[in-house]
């Protein structure tokens, strides 16, 4: 379909570093593992359960990215609702204003130019009669009077305007999801620029007609930061802890922006000087510091429990050398730039790129002073979105399986894959389709949510600490839920069968039930548990003691 010429870049990412490869799952199946007795099976899986956690494992590696929920009504689609709920949708990735490419589309640019919306469902068309202004009204979160705004301003709560936020955060909340936010949208009071100007190719988009909210003052710098930074954090309190009006909303987890390296996410036109990105660290440090001096200062329990994070990057390396800079530059009072988290993109048909990239960024936390303890948020990932495989196969699944394995190893804590739903037609990637029928890589998540479940330990694999077994073409990640059920995922997706064994201090354990996934056109079966456990060519095994 014409649509994903231009939903490809719906997400951003698929213009981001990895979007030229269109590499296979790598196969590697002829390597050995190092560690263990290669002679007895080929995956020696030793934990030792009464040793100290290796990590955890968070529901929050379930999530998913799917900014669309609101805009089409997902909570009316039971049978949607009842699917995600099946498979542990933890953690869903919103944001606070922007819209989706290839949605609420204008019949023209603001240079008068036609855009041809002929081979475009009509549900993505702009409301009749819709202009930039007023679709950028139906979501700005902070009114505009015409006025440049005022530090003093930000503090008066009839200048918010944030049903929009609050209808994103109920869907959600009726998926059973819990919000993950990213203030990700300048309103036009509050921005560098308050005219339109959709005509122009910038980066990380092919044609300006498929990306509306990219018009030059919704992805513009604001014209002063400091006064942004005081509006966004009394958008966060006026969320979480609710008014006179309006109830609190579960929202425990907030990110600035989005993609800010791309052009069409940060107009870099509108930069001090041009290109710099010097604005958007500027806006972030004093942004990331209101968050951290609201949540000192509220009395809300809620409010005390928020965790604050930044980037959504789209490069891997782009959060790696945030973290790197701002460990080895302290604000003028000698503290370091508050920050919960750091989050980042990837995108990519080999999962072990994926996988680099999460190591990239867990290496450069590890080696910083002041940022160990910071979380790692994957908040965009999956297959190449311009040429993924194919859904109907397999690969989809074990892409999803490798990366939050392997992910799991390196400190991971978060995971919103794109997307779980059809919400037009022939998404090549999501889950769910709108008839209700999965894609196989919906399964791999029938059996991570089953490791998981509310969240388990991760134990310690003595033979594959970093979860890696075949160089990568296999991999494992061992939990233990609260019952002490212990579980491991096991992950082939090299050409022929290996043999796995699971040990628990030092004795061979034989599973009591294992279910294996390697035919696309079925559900994950049960299989007869032994003492060695095969697991199939391509294919996901989990295993339960």
């Amino acid at each position: 379909m014409r649509v994903f010429a231009a939903v490809v870049v719906i997400i951003g990412c698929g213009s981001g570093p990895h979007a030229a490869s269109d590499s296979s799952i790598a196969d590697t199946s002829g390597a050995r593992d190092s560690g263990g007795d290669a002679a007895a099976v080929d995956w020696p899986i030793a934990v030792d359960p009464s040793a100290p956690p290796a990590g955890a494992l968070a529901p929050a590696l379930l999530g998913h990215y799917d900014l669309s929920g609101a805009l089409f009504d997902y909570a009316s689609n039971a049978q949607l609702a009842s699917r995600m709920q099946a498979i542990g949708f933890a953690d869903w990735r919103v944001g606070v204003g922007r819209w989706e490419m290839t949605t609420r589309l204008l019949p023209s640019l603001t240079t008068g130019s036609a855009c041809d919306l002929s081979a475009y469902p009509a549900v993505l068309a702009a409301p009749a009669g819709s202009t930039d202004a007023s679709l950028v009204a139906s979501r700005d979160w902070f009114t505009d009077t015409g006025s440049a705004v005022a530090l003093a301003d930000t503090a008066d709560p009839a200048r918010y305007s944030l049903d929009y936020v609050r209808s994103v955060l109920d869907e959600a909340a009726a998926f059973g999801a819990t919000p993950y936010v990213d203030l990700d949208h300048d309103p036009r009071a509050l921005s560098a620029n308050r005219t339109f100007a959709r005509g122009a190719i910038v980066g990380g988009i092919t044609d300006p007609c498929f990306a509306t909210w990219t018009n030059s003052v919704s992805n513009t710098r604001p014209a002063d930061p400091t006064v942004f930074a005081a509006a966004a954090a009394n958008l966060v309190r006026l969320v979480v802890e609710g008014d006179a009006t309006h109830a609190p909303r579960v929202a425990p987890t907030w990110e600035f922006w989005n993609e800010p390296e791309l052009g069409y996410a940060w107009d870099q036109d509108f930069e001090q000087p041009t290109g710099s990105l010097n604005a958007f660290f500027a806006t972030a440090i004093d942004t990331m510091i209101a968050l951290a001096s609201y949540r000192a200062s509220a009395t809300a329990p809620a409010a005390k429990q928020l965790r604050f994070g930044l980037g959504s990057f789209a490069r891997a390396s782009t959060a790696a050398g945030v973290l790197s800079s701002f460990d080895a530059n302290p604000l003028p009072d000698g503290s370091h730039v508050p920050l919960d988290f750091v989050s980042f993109h990837s995108y990519d048909n080999d999962p072990l790129v994926v996988v680099a990239d999460i190591a990239t960024v867990a290496a450069a936390r590890d080696a910083s002073t002041n940022y160990r303890s910071a979380g790692l948020a994957l908040t965009e990932w999956g297959p190449n979105l311009a040429t993924p495989p194919d859904p109907a196969h397999i690969d989809q699944a074990l892409h999803a399986a490798v990366v939050i394995a392997r992910g799991a190893a390196l400190g991971l804590e978060r995971a919103d894959r794109s997307l779980f739903y059809d919400f037009v037609p022939g998404v090549p990637y999501s889950l769910v389709h709108q008839d209700g029928s999965v894609n196989p890589s919906y399964y791999a998540y029938v059996l991570l949510h089953a490791l998981i479940g509310a969240g388990a330990d991760r134990l310690a694999v003595a033979a594959a600490p970093d979860g890696a077994f075949d160089g990568g073409a296999g991999a494992v990640v061992v939990g233990r839920t609260a019952d002490g059920t212990i579980r491991a995922l096991l992950v082939n997706t090299g050409s022929a069968p290996r043999t796995a064994q699971l040990s628990l201090a030092g004795a061979a354990s034989t599973p009591a039930r294992v279910q294996v996934f390697d035919d696309p056109t079925a559900e994950p079966r049960d299989v007869a548990p032994t003492a060695v456990v095969t697991v199939p060519a391509r294919a996901i095994v989990l295993v339960s003691l």
